[in-house]
């Protein structure tokens, strides 16, 4: 029985919460309300290849929100309207992705780090996706005031809602998320908040929920690929005990949607290595079974492994 009405929304994670995985999660399990699909980078020029939309098929029973990886406001307009021409109404700007070499050319995170430029993609998202234009942003680039200082920019725009992932880009995913500081951005923030950050147990979610009543939207992404029942747990307000029989049916589901969309072992591997990345601490003896599938070489000597351990 569902005794909470907060949203919970899946996190984008390259590589790992693509379609496969939306399909085949939402099939085995339940508990996310919506998804944030991972991003999808600008082009040069006026149109978009249906290609690199492909990821956002829809998912029965799971509304997926697509997001923006950019920096240059007409290639980033191009882009939103394609995603209207598929019927997309809402989408979000990455302003948050930490990886070196995207904050290096100055978008995700770095985006956050430029004024003008930032200022520039919130008015063409604002302007091309009214009433549905969101951000996701990290608390700085190497220190965390600096989204503080860029609020008085976000409140400017008319924007859905603003997902804050409580780490800086120089932290990655090292450390804690900083509480506090997502507690001084949210209090400043004239929109709705997303919270998104070391959500990994129903504790984890109960703390944050007391901490901040007032928020309920919630985004996901590492706690539930490392427990596919964490979701359902928070939502009954009870510990769901994991379900051997289910997690696997997912697990086959996922790998057969991998090997119909990938050709090749090593692609195949590639994906399901990030999955068993998170999924290994669902697992007894679970860093010995995430060894011996990172020296996988072939999908056959994969299956041989994971159908021992399942």
């Amino acid at each position: 029985m569902r005794t909470t009405a907060d949203t919970l929304i899946l996190a984008p994670l390259r590589g790992v919460t693509e379609h496969a995985f939306r399909d085949a999660f939402t099939r085995h399990f339940s508990g996310f309300d919506e998804a944030l699909a991972p991003f999808i980078p600008t082009v040069e020029g006026t149109r978009v290849r249906p290609q690199l939309l492909r990821d956002l098929r829809p998912v029965a029973g799971l509304p997926v929100v697509p997001q923006v990886l950019g920096r240059d406001p007409k290639a980033f307009r191009v882009m939103l309207h394609a995603l209207r021409g598929r019927g997309h109404a809402r989408a979000n700007l990455n302003a948050g992705c930490p990886w070196p070499m995207v904050v290096r050319r100055g978008r995700g995170c770095g985006l956050l780090a430029n004024e003008t430029a930032f200022a520039g993609m919130l008015e063409t998202g604002c302007e091309t996706m009214p009433g549905g234009f969101s951000i996701k942003v990290r608390l700085g680039v190497d220190e965390p005031g600096l989204l503080l200082r860029r609020m008085a920019l976000i409140n400017q725009f008319p924007l859905e809602e603003v997902v804050i992932h409580g780490r800086t880009a120089r932290q990655m995913y090292d450390g804690v998320a900083d509480v506090d500081a997502f507690a001084r951005a949210a209090e400043a923030c004239a929109h709705r908040v997303v919270y998104n950050g070391d959500i990994f147990t129903r504790g984890d979610f109960s703390k944050l929920k007391e901490r901040f009543p007032r928020v309920t939207r919630w985004m996901i992404g590492r706690g539930a690929v490392r427990d596919p029942f964490l979701c359902e747990s928070i939502k009954a307000g009870r510990d769901i005990l994991p379900d051997a029989a289910r997690l696997r049916a997912f697990h086959d589901d996922y790998l057969a949607a991998t090997c119909a969309e990938l050709s090749g072992d090593r692609p195949v591997l590639g994906r399901m290595k990030e999955l068993w990345f998170y999924l290994h601490h669902s697992f007894t003896r679970g860093a010995a079974l995430l060894r011996s599938i990172q020296l996988c070489a072939t999908v056959e000597e994969y299956r041989q492994i994971t159908g021992a351990h399942f």
